[in-house]
């Protein structure tokens, strides 16, 4: 055998397997069955040979599932500290805003319709030009003209003939109604109509004096009995005729009315109730001629 065949490495066919990290392998250990078989040696007298462990691939997966951990632990934190930031604004430059263009006055605008084409405008105001061409000539007699008159003055006076409100001077809104045939002195709201009208009538027991009949009752006349004024049926009697007759005298701007059968006696009106009282024309109560209402 030469020096090659006795080497402690086999040879085989001229290759040799790779050496052990710890040195030289025996060919029992370095060679299987099948190489020996293809150099054409014998097989049988040779154990069992278990192939060389291969190298191990746990360490690549190791080192890749550290990393696959790694990067999935950054992108869990990166979240948690930027997911709830806001987004920021792009950074850019914005525009600097237009200049402010200066006021330009704009022209006033009328609300009137414009003037179609054509039409002349006045060149005066027409309200202020006195129109003549259009008025009609006067003429000698037109139509009369009304010269401004104004109302006559109430007379006071009983004047015989005349239907008339009798009233005191210096009271107003009050006058003489007929009131459930009693003479009364009140507000002119009682006494519209005819219970506060009353037609003077020469007097019936004197020609120079008056009497009054009541509008309302014709044929009643006021007449004092028991020193009271009262509205009565008219009766042919003296007592009567003198107790509905009257003669005024002048006092205190109005008529004091005396009784003709009670020459010292005149007629006072005293909480609206109007009597027969003893006084002279001075201290008597002044009467006067209303309007009716």
């Amino acid at each position: 055998m030469t020096k090659a065949d006795n080497s402690e490495t086999l040879r085989i066919g001229g290759w040799i397997p790779p050496y052990a990290s710890g040195g030289t392998e025996s060919a029992s250990t370095t060679a299987g069955p099948d190489a020996l078989r293809l150099a054409g040696l014998p097989t049988q007298h040779l154990p069992a040979l278990q192939p060389l462990p291969g190298r191990s691939r746990r360490p690549l997966l190791v080192l890749a599932g550290a990393t696959a951990l790694a990067v999935l632990g950054y992108g869990i934190a990166a979240f948690v500290a930027f997911g709830d930031e806001p987004p920021r604004p792009p950074e850019f430059a914005l525009p600097a805003p237009p200049l402010a263009s200066p006021a330009v006055e704009s022209p006033p605008v009328s609300l009137y319709p414009s003037t179609p084409a054509g039409d002349v405008l006045p060149t005066r105001d027409i309200r202020k030009v006195r129109v003549e061409t259009t008025s009609r000539p006067a003429q000698a007699s037109a139509t009369p003209s009304r010269t401004a008159t104004t109302a006559p003055a109430a007379d006071p006076a009983f004047t015989v003939g005349r239907t008339v409100g009798v009233g005191v001077t210096g009271l107003t809104g009050q006058r003489l109604r007929n009131r459930d045939f009693v003479a009364r002195i009140e507000a002119d709201s009682a006494a519209k109509g005819l219970t506060g009208q009353f037609l003077v009538r020469q007097g019936l027991a004197d020609s120079g004096c008056v009497s009054f009949e009541s509008a309302e009752y014709p044929g009643f006349y006021l007449r004092h009995r028991n020193f009271v004024l009262l509205v009565e049926r008219g009766e042919p009697t003296a007592l009567y005729l003198s107790d509905a007759t009257f003669c005024p005298a002048a006092s205190g701007g109005g008529f004091a009315l005396r009784s003709v059968n009670y020459p010292d006696h005149h007629l006072l009106v005293a909480a609206g109730q109007v009597r027969l009282v003893r006084s002279t024309a001075a201290q008597a109560t002044p009467f006067r001629a209303l309007s009716p209402i």
